[in-house]
């Protein structure tokens, strides 16, 4: 059976700019024979409600836009047999770049074409949030909660860059306590707990170099309370993957992570703002999305 493509396409993600190549994604399809459907969201977190809908009617599910769409896209199909394609398109596509696209539409149709499939990981926070590149706590969460405001006027890595200088400035360092596969190792205050499936976020930040979406483990990147200029002087280095070699950040490896402090903290997964909370939970579910991929 040929299989039947649905694109769900986020007409805010990208700064609109997703509606101007519905014309060539339609062209390609019909030249190349392929049976599709093209879907524009209308509201915030629709993805979620199309692609659970979708499922059983088409074979390929693409999430037409950034990190934000895929991960709307990925909830509605976690854990199904649909497989996800994704047109990179948004102003953070690191999901999709670490998949092999390349964000030239004609290039990520073929690879779309080409069908190639295969399973990997997802993550599942608070048994209700999925997530494919990564969940954080306490600094990562309030950077989150900031970046829309700075990507009116800039693209992923530099809108992410700006609310991290912001949320440095005025950060309050919180004490938690954190469970790795159930045996506690942490409890101190810190900057930043971030669970990674993938290799990086926030436009292109490398927090974990050594992160594998397809081995049924997170790579947990946890970084201590630091000095702000101490923190400012480094923060290239996440950029680069350097600063796991910074003596306040230490990298893990595990199935389960439990997160708790006596004070509220704000968390994102995927960028996806999670409200403040003092218990957080997320464990791995392994090759449970596929995924179309060039790599």
């Amino acid at each position: 059976m040929d299989n039947k493509y649905y694109f769900i396409v986020n007409p805010i993600a990208g700064k609109g700019k997703h509606l101007s190549f519905l014309p060539e994604i339609s062209e390609f399809c019909n030249k190349n024979k392929i049976q599709f459907d093209i879907v524009i969201t209308k509201y915030p977190r629709q993805a979620i409600e199309l692609a659970r809908q979708a499922i059983g009617k088409y074979q390929v599910i693409v999430a037409v836009g950034g990190d934000g769409t895929v991960n709307e896209v990925v909830n509605g199909l976690a854990q199904s047999q649909a497989t996800l394609g994704v047109l990179p398109i948004g102003s953070g596509n690191d999901f999709a770049y670490q998949l092999g696209y390349s964000r030239n539409l004609k290039k990520d149709l073929k690879i779309l074409l080409k069908n190639k499939t295969r399973k990997i990981d997802i993550g599942l926070v608070n048994e209700q949030h999925y997530f494919v590149n990564g969940f954080g706590v306490g600094f990562d969460g309030e950077v989150a909660s900031r970046v829309r405001r700075f990507l009116k006027y800039s693209s992923g890595f530099f809108a992410y860059l700006m609310a991290v200088l912001r949320t440095l400035a005025t950060y309050k360092f919180r004490q938690v306590r954190v469970s790795l596969d159930d045996n506690q190792i942490i409890n101190k205050k810190i900057l930043l707990i971030a669970t990674c499936n993938g290799t990086t976020y926030g436009g292109g930040f490398n927090v974990a170099p050594s992160a594998k979406m397809d081995d049924g483990f997170f790579t947990i990147c946890l970084i201590d309370k630091a000095g702000r200029f101490y923190a400012l002087r480094n923060i290239q280095k996440i950029a680069r993957g350097a600063h796991i070699k910074l003596p306040i950040v230490h990298m893990y490896t595990c199935k389960k992570i439990n997160i708790e402090s006596e004070h509220n903290l704000i968390a994102q997964y995927d960028g996806e703002v999670i409200p403040a909370g003092r218990t957080f939970e997320a464990k791995i579910l392994p090759k449970q999305l596929i995924v179309i991929s060039n790599e």
